[in-house]
């Protein structure tokens, strides 16, 4: 407070011309900051006990595909990071709308040779008591849909995931565990995907509704080393009050049965659902979770949000109760760095019971 104050009694005694030059100033840097550009570039560099050093960078490209100005933007992006304990992780996904949206291709595609902690299966776990896990892995996820009415899109999915050349501590959590995949794991999945998507924008969604529910089926006959069903059901609302003000609700069902590798179990934590927990900290066959967040502008292209969300992972659907629920809230900072399209860069800061996070990227979790 006393640097705010010091900082405001500095500008009120300026002479008027310099007070004028300042804000001259600062709006040129805000519009050369948000001027109409099509990408967004940016560099990553830090530390973590995991992986010593580690340097980065992230790209992100809108567009529209050509002659298809009714379609929202289409985006591709890119982040690759690199560390001194040759670790590495490439990720490259796509969400293209064309032919006037009657087609809506999204794809994630990650590769890595990288590693995690292990915290154990299930709910109740010691969050004291973890493993390092080393791996590689591939995860492929693709899905191509076609619009049936207004909104409404059908379609299909298809999976490739592969964990390869594991290590970790004999003896360990995940050694003396009942998880499948300790020795690796490749698994093909088909599925289909029904998308009922009215949001205003695919990155920055102020207003609209959105509805995935889908289902892969990684059986043997595909190519699958553990046969297990997957389905997803994620739901969405965002609804704009008080200028540009936005509250968002999203929940969450991810239900696995089968032999589901430990990998591909449903996982709770991370950048996206229950920020504030390490990703995988607590998982198994059945998660549900719900989330709501505040998106407040603040100054010009600043903005916060403030969130909160609940979530309980179990082995059964008839397992799940509220007494063993997690929770967890926090909030963000955002700088708009494309101000046309509302493309935002930030960080965000969750805390639970055990834990807090920090994560930092682009766009919105949600």
């Amino acid at each position: 407070m006393f640097l705010t104050l010091h900082i405001s009694a500095k500008a009120f005694f300026l002479p008027a011309d310099t007070t004028l030059a300042h804000k001259t100033f600062v709006r040129k840097v805000i519009d050369e900051a948000t001027k109409k550009r099509k990408f967004l570039l940016a560099p990553e560099l830090g530390r973590s006990p995991q992986t010593g050093f580690y340097t980065g960078i992230y790209y992100l490209q809108l567009f529209k595909i050509k002659g298809d100005t009714d379609s929202r933007t289409s985006n591709i992006e890119t982040y690759s990071t690199v560390t001194e304990r040759n670790q590495y992780f490439l990720t490259l996904n796509n969400t293209l709308l064309f032919d006037k949206e009657k087609y809506f291709w999204r794809g994630y595609n990650y590769i890595s040779k990288f590693n995690e902690f292990f915290y154990g299966l299930g709910n109740n776990i010691d969050v004291n008591t973890k493993d390092l896990i080393n791996f590689n892995y591939f995860n492929s996820l693709q899905r191509v849909t076609r619009k049936v009415k207004p909104h409404m899109f059908a379609g299909l999915q298809a999976q490739f995931n592969k964990t390869f050349n594991l290590s970790y501590d004999k003896g360990g959590l995940l050694d003396e565990s009942a998880a499948y995949g300790k020795g690796g794991s490749q698994n093909i999945g088909l599925g289909p995907v029904f998308l009922y998507d009215s949001r205003d924008h695919v990155i920055f969604t102020r207003t609209g509704t959105y509805l995935d529910v889908s289902g892969m089926f990684f059986q043997k006959a595909f190519g699958s080393q553990y046969p297990f069903t997957n389905m997803i059901i994620d739901f969405r609302k965002f609804i704009k009050f008080y200028k540009n003000n936005v509250v968002c609700f999203q929940t969450l069902i991810n239900y696995n049965w089968g032999n589901v590798p430990f990998r591909q179990l449903a996982l709770m934590g991370g950048d996206v659902m229950m920020r504030g927990y390490y990703p995988g900290i607590y998982r198994d066959n059945f998660m549900m979770a719900q989330q709501v967040e505040f998106r407040i502008p603040v100054y010009k292209i600043f903005g916060i949000v403030l969130f909160a969300a609940v979530a309980e992972v179990e082995h059964t659907l008839q397992a799940f109760n509220w007494q063993d629920v997690k929770y967890t809230y926090g909030l963000g900072l955002r700088v708009m760095f494309i101000k046309h399209e509302r493309i935002n860069v930030g960080g965000d800061i969750g805390f639970s019971k055990n834990t807090k996070t920090l994560s930092l990227g682009s766009g919105e979790s949600f």
